[in-house]
């Protein structure tokens, strides 16, 4: 299952399939890995919500 980022910042890539430009505006879910393999400076993605680990749930006394 294909990682989804978001972006804060608008970006140029280059389409792989058909090499044009595209100028990709902050808030697009990023999917396809080809594509954000080119997005290499840090603050062009969004933060990302801390992961906490699942919890148990509580033991009934």
């Amino acid at each position: 299952m294909p990682t989804t980022r978001t972006l804060a910042t608008a970006v140029f890539v280059t389409d792989p399939i058909t090499h044009e430009t595209l100028l990709v505006q902050p808030g697009t879910q990023i999917t396809d890995p080809a594509i954000a393999e080119q997005i290499t400076h840090p603050d062009a993605w969004a933060s990302e919500p801390p992961r906490h680990p699942r919890r148990a749930k509580a033991e009934a006394p």
